[in-house]
């Protein structure tokens, strides 16, 4: 009986060690025991306020943050419209935001894109905002005004328009006051 006693310890530890091996090797192929940190990538802060800037061209943004969320953003960009019938293209301008997208969150990696359909001065465009919030904080957008021929007869002239407008903005803008 004393001959057995050690046998079975000796298989008890045989065993315990087999465990302990195989949590470790477990361990070490999951990569938890890894000195690698884990890559997140970073969140983008983003404070409450009144975000806006008036450009050289005239073009401007504003708009507002309330915890993530982007309300009441109106712009103004310079567009190139060519009508049907003329010869060279004229600059006006787009303004837009009316009908925006309204109390969209931030992303974590501070890149808001937004595309709506608005009319602004006789014009329907679809349009195309980008508001990035990091180092930089950047608002991009395009509009693009099809050639609409409806409602037309065969002699009048349609138009098309397009346009693109990269602006900076910062916090703490204030629109002038009429």
């Amino acid at each position: 009986m004393l001959s057995t006693a050690p046998s079975l310890r000796r298989e008890a530890f045989a065993m315990v060690a087999v465990l302990v091996l195989a949590v470790v090797a477990c361990l070490l192929a999951t990569g938890v025991s890894s000195a690698r940190p884990v890559h997140r990538p970073p969140t983008a802060v983003v404070p409450n306020g009144t975000y806006g800037v008036l450009g050289p061209r005239g073009e401007y943004v504003v708009f507002t943050v309330r915890n993530r969320k982007v309300r009441d953003l109106n712009f103004n960009l310079q567009i190139t419209c060519q009508a049907s019938d003329a010869p060279s293209s004229e600059q006006r301008y787009f303004g837009a935001g009316a009908q925006a997208p309204q109390g969209r969150t931030i992303p974590a990696n501070g890149k808001l894109i937004l595309n709506w359909n608005e009319r602004a001065e006789g014009r329907y465009g679809q349009v195309s905002a980008e508001i990035k919030f990091g180092v930089r904080d950047v608002f991009n957008a395009s509009v693009i005004v099809p050639e609409d021929r409806a409602g037309l007869g065969p002699e009048d002239a349609a138009e098309s328009c397009d346009g693109v407008s990269s602006l900076r903005f910062h916090r703490g803008f204030e629109s002038p006051t009429p």
